[in-house]
């Protein structure tokens, strides 16, 4: 290897050899040049723009465990890392369902409507008309009804992202209001006539006269001195964060109540940051199941990076297809191809985590089926478990 003419570190004088100084470490390239190859670096650091990402993604998408084995066996200057690959299509992935989702607006009946929609209404507090009916028998009657109509409603928008959801929990809201008035008529029947008394259940519920939250610890009402959630395993000090936190909930549930994009907007925002969380848990079940194969903790988050990263693409592709049928409105000679792509997608899902594991592990089809379906329902319910979480912290923080 040879020396280029003067060239020296500046900072220690010693020959270069490359783009950092062997000696002190100082690289070749500070801020003091033209502003357009620090635009260039900056977006080669940030999003791997060049020909690692044209071999990544094919690779992702279509070969199972590829990538991991590449990166574990030390082929990894040819791939976008497995950190910002994962990083990326999570926060890409995100910030599209966020733009895909349809807004809400509240109308002067106090009904929320789904934008770009003419028939998705619904209650947010999801009374349907209950508080009106004086027999247990006609709130039974209703409620079937709203049952049907909300099955209808989730037919109609099942192509439209995130409406489902929505639906689904203004079902089970209108469920437990219909659960609630049936308890408060036969109380009032067995009291004769007498007006039932008030639910001391934990957790929260909604104040007839100004609907705002009621939080209710321990069977009373809470209050963050007379009577704070307290929980045994924590510090004084993070029980009494915790019930600071709790007391936004009631103005923010109101600001929700003004405009309901607030709190999907803080939800799509919490939920990468939760996601980054459940990674490295993954992983670390991988650990566990795997602790045979005496594997570092380290190649096992490479395959949990890499098996969610390609999880965050195929929902990209799907929403993908999902805008193109919504721009060209779809027409009936789109309808069945696209649908069968959209199947075909979806069932690529599982196959390819299937196939990623049992290449990844080198076990058999047995062994790989049955840690499959441990680590699945293991997922379902991390998953929930940070769906939960991140809805309440948008809900506290917004």
């Amino acid at each position: 290897m040879t020396t280029p003419t003067d060239a020296h570190c500046r900072n220690c004088g010693s020959p270069l050899y490359g783009e950092h100084c062997y000696a002190c470490g100082q690289p070749t390239k500070g801020l003091v040049r033209h502003f357009s190859s620090i635009l260039g670096d900056f977006a080669d650091t940030l999003f791997n723009i060049d020909g690692r990402l044209l071999r990544t993604l094919p690779a992702l998408l279509l070969k199972p465990g590829f990538l991991t084995r590449e990166y574990i066996e030390g082929h990894r200057v040819r791939y976008v890392s497995p950190v910002r690959l994962f990083v990326f299509l999570c926060i890409g992935t995100f910030f599209a369902a966020k733009l895909a989702t349809p807004s809400f607006e509240i109308g002067r009946d106090d009904a929320v409507r789904v934008a770009g929609t003419d028939n998705v209404v619904i209650d947010p507090d999801g009374n349907e008309g209950f508080e009106e009916i004086d027999t247990v028998e006609g709130v039974e009657a209703r409620l079937a009804e709203v049952r049907a109509e909300m099955a209808t409603r989730r037919e109609e928008s099942k192509n439209l992202p995130g409406v489902v959801a929505v639906l689904e929990s203004a079902e089970k809201q209108i469920e437990a209001n219909a659960r609630q008035r049936i308890e408060a008529l036969r109380a009032r029947a067995n009291a004769d006539g007498a007006p039932p008394a008030g639910g001391s259940s934990p957790g929260i519920s909604l104040d007839e006269d100004d609907d705002t939250p009621d939080l209710n610890f321990n069977g009373k009402p809470w209050d963050a001195e007379r009577n704070p959630l307290v929980v045994e395993s924590l510090p004084d000090t993070a029980n009494h964060w915790l019930n600071a936190q709790i007391g936004h909930i009631p103005e923010n549930w109101k600001r929700v109540r003004e405009d309901p994009d607030l709190l999907r907007n803080a939800f799509y925002s919490a939920l990468p940051t939760a996601l980054f969380v459940l990674v490295p848990v993954f992983a670390l079940l991988l650990k566990i199941l795997y602790v045979y194969q005496r594997r570092l903790y380290m190649e096992h988050l490479v395959a949990a990076l890499h098996g969610h990263a390609f999880v965050c693409a195929m929902l990209l592709v799907l929403m993908a297809m999902t805008s193109i049928e919504s721009l060209l409105g779809s027409p009936a000679w789109l309808a069945a191809p696209m649908g069968w792509l959209e199947w075909l997608a979806l069932l690529w899902i599982p196959a390819y985590l299937w196939l990623h594991l049992k290449r990844v592990s080198g076990q058999g089809w047995f062994a790989t089926s049955v840690n499959f379906a441990v680590l699945g329902l293991a997922e379902v319910v991390l998953l929930s478990v940070v769906a939960t979480v991140a809805l309440l912290a948008a809900l506290v923080w917004l």
